[in-house]
C-alpha cells in the first residue's frame, strides 16, 4: 500500500517521533485532534478484515482553537508498538466547545510503517545472549 503521494509509507523505528500534520477547519475552533491508525494484518486483504484494531497508533495534537489550523499530530514510537504497516482509519476532532467529529477513512490514505530494527535490543528487562 502506498501513501497519498504514490510512494511507499514513511518508516519509523523505536524512539523516533512520528509527525503527521493535518489541515482542519471548524467554525467553533479546532481543539484536540487524534489520528487513529490500525495495523494492516494482511496487505492482500482489502477492507476491514485486513486491519488489526488491537494494534493501534494514536497520534495527538492541538489546533489551539483556531478556526482553520494545521495540527501536527505526534507519537513517540516505543517497544510496545507492533512492527508493521499502519493506515489511518479515523481522525477525531474536538472543537473549542468540546463537540466531537469523527472523520472515518480519510482520503487520500495516510500510511506509516514501524520497523522492527533494533526493537529487541531496546526492550527493558533481561535479554538472552547465548547458551553456555
Amino acid at each position: 500500500m502506498t501513501d497519498e503521494a504514490g510512494k511507499g509509507p514513511e518508516q519509523y523505528s523505536i524512539d523516533e517521533v512520528i509527525r503527521v500534520p493535518i489541515e482542519l477547519e471548524d467554525e467553533n475552533g479546532v481543539a484536540h485532534v487524534k489520528a487513529i491508525f490500525w495495523r494492516i494484518k494482511n496487505p492482500a486483504s482489502v477492507g476491514p478484515r485486513g486491519l488489526n484494531p488491537d494494534d493501534t497508533l494514536e497520534l495527538r495534537g492541538n489546533g489551539e482553537a483556531k478556526t482553520r489550523a494545521v495540527v501536527e499530530t505526534t507519537l513517540k514510537v516505543n517497544y510496545q508498538h507492533a512492527p508493521g504497516t499502519y493506515v489511518c482509519v479515523a481522525i477525531q476532532v474536538y472543537d473549542a466547545l468540546d463537540n466531537t467529529t469523527q472523520i472515518r477513512n480519510p482520503e487520500p490514505y495516510k500510511v506509516l510503517k514501524i520497523s522492527a530494527n533494533g526493537d529487541e535490543d531496546k526492550r527493558p528487562g533481561a535479554r538472552f545472549l547465548s547458551w553456555r
